[in-house]
């Protein structure tokens, strides 16, 4: 049983990698976000958008909206330079979000996509190469 129980985990595990490494644009609420990518994911981080000291939550999931659904042009001009940044990101809001709960189904798409990417990127604890060796026995 305990086998069987690894084998799905490792099978899950599997799945979120490969989720991470295919996914494409994906519909959340009313917005067409893109995948994460190397790239969004360095926009994220040279903005410290995960830092305390970026804003609240709403603006963090506002900043990560915006980078996967805005024109990308229009995120080029300004994810550079951290008050226009801001200053974009709060356009943004003011242009598609009426009430923030509007960004809950985007917060939750967030923390799946960043996790299927993380994913995407790591290797399994034990690797399904059908072989034998390298994995733990039950």
């Amino acid at each position: 049983m305990a086998k069987n129980k690894n084998i799905e985990l490792l099978k899950d595990d599997e799945l979120t990698r490969e989720k991470g490494f295919t996914e494409g644009p994906k519909q959340v609420s009313k917005f067409e976000l893109r995948p994460v990518t190397a790239l969004s994911l360095s926009w994220l981080q040279r903005n410290k958008v995960f830092d305390g000291e970026f804003g609240d939550n709403m603006q963090r999931t506002a900043a990560f909206a915006f980078l996967h659904h805005a024109d990308k042009l229009e995120i080029r001009s300004v994810v550079n330079d951290p008050r226009d940044f801001l200053d974009a990101v709060d356009d943004w809001i003011d242009e598609h979000i009426t009430h923030h709960s509007e960004l809950e189904p985007v917060a939750t798409a967030m923390s799946e996509a960043l996790e299927s990417y993380m994913a995407a990127t790591t290797t399994a604890a034990i690797p399904s190469t059908g072989g034998s060796g390298g994995g733990r026995k039950n």
